[in-house]
């Protein structure tokens, strides 16, 4: 019966190589990542900014955004209630990021189409404590003739690669225009000994999440094992290819191994991350001068142009978030990373992910427009 159920997903997927080897060309879940490939197909400048805005990067990609379309130049943005991460994220601030990244992908969106884009943010009030059902910020479009935002064209290509790192290190030039881009409150280094100190840290702090239950129970919660799970769920963290099918079908990747601490998937996917981590040969990050909503906002803006531009000059960036969360378990981690950047209360570095050349290509999955509005 199993023999049958394999024959059944592999049939017509196999494709034999010079030599007889034969290897299983599984397809990824491609309708979970249409929404790449239909950016800027509206007729209405909304809509048409919103496609682009909705392919910016998240927290464990939650893709926390809700909209109300008013008009075709009129909408309200919510963050949806059921996209938090109260365990690793209880203050919501890296969702709070996220969404400033859409609000730059959208801004960039509309001036591409000759309007700009007015953001008024929490018109209602600023969450203190969390994002709760009052607005994250307020959209209106009026035509304009300001230049396109160079780094527009980049937004299709985006992508965060979580892939090692080559021991190549990125030139001074690359630097300097990618903290250019980014702007004044992002930085970003390759000398030796704060890499060393950061690669320790993001190390430790990745390792805390991994093993601690309840912190690595919410990410095993948003895992998508095997396309199917991708089609059903084109958010959180998708785990997809043809080895995965195979070792979905027999049980050993599955959300239950990956759950449990001695199973083979949960300790190779632990020591994949950590390889990464540490194959980290320089740092960019984003320090605001307060830890408001505006300010964490302002971080999300700042992150995505960089990541832009870090793909227009062929550099990699992967956030390495576990450090900067607010959760009981990371409270050192998050002590010795303020120290090591020399960051003093009440600043507070919003972001930190490591640079380089990796080899990742893939497309995250994305919910259809249409289903983030209301």
């Amino acid at each position: 019966m199993q023999r049958r159920k394999f024959l059944k997903i592999i049939g017509g997927s196999v494709t034999l190589l010079a030599g007889g080897t034969y290897i299983w060309a599984a397809p990824t879940a491609k309708s979970a990542r249409a929404a790449w490939g239909r950016v800027g197909q509206y007729t209405d400048p909304m809509r048409a900014a919103l496609s682009y805005a909705i392919l910016a990067p998240t927290p464990h990609n939650r893709q926390p955004w809700l909209v109300e379309l008013i008009s075709d130049t009129e909408a309200i943005l919510y963050c949806d209630d059921d996209r938090h991460l109260p365990v690793t994220d209880p203050l919501d601030r890296q969702i709070t990021i996220g969404l400033g990244c859409f609000l730059e992908l959208f801004d960039m969106a509309a001036r591409q189409n000759n309007y700009r884009a007015d953001i008024d943010l929490f018109p209602m009030g600023g969450h203190p404590k969390r994002l709760d059902k009052r607005p994250v910020a307020r959209l209106l479009l009026s035509p304009t003739d300001e230049a396109p935002d160079p780094l527009f064209k980049q937004i299709p290509n985006r992508r965060t690669d979580r892939s090692p790192y080559s021991d190549q290190i990125p030139s001074g030039e690359a630097l300097a225009a990618l903290q250019t881009a980014a702007g004044k409150i992002s930085h970003v280094s390759t000398l030796d000994d704060l890499s060393e100190q950061l690669r320790n840290i993001c190390h430790d702090a990745a390792r805390i999440e991994f093993t601690t239950p309840h912190t690595h129970a919410e990410s095993v919660g948003l895992m998508r094992v095997g396309r199917k799970e991708v089609k059903a769920n084109p958010d959180g963290i998708s785990i997809e290819g043809p080895m995965i099918e195979l070792l979905n079908i027999g049980g050993a990747m599955s959300k239950e191994a990956l759950a449990d601490h001695n199973a083979t998937a949960f300790k190779q996917g632990m020591k994949m991350y950590l390889d990464a981590v540490d194959s980290a040969k320089g740092f960019f990050w984003i320090t605001t001068p307060n830890n408001s909503r505006a300010s964490q906002i302002s971080a999300g803006r700042v992150y995505v142009r960089a990541n832009l531009k870090a793909t227009e000059l062929g550099l990699s960036m992967h956030p390495l978030s576990q450090a900067l969360q607010e959760y009981p378990e990371m409270a050192e981690q998050l002590v010795k990373a303020h120290e090591v950047l020399h960051v003093e209360t009440p600043a507070r570095v919003q972001m930190l992910a490591r640079i380089g050349y990796g080899t990742a290509k893939g497309i995250s999955p994305r919910w259809p427009l249409d289903a983030r509005i209301r």
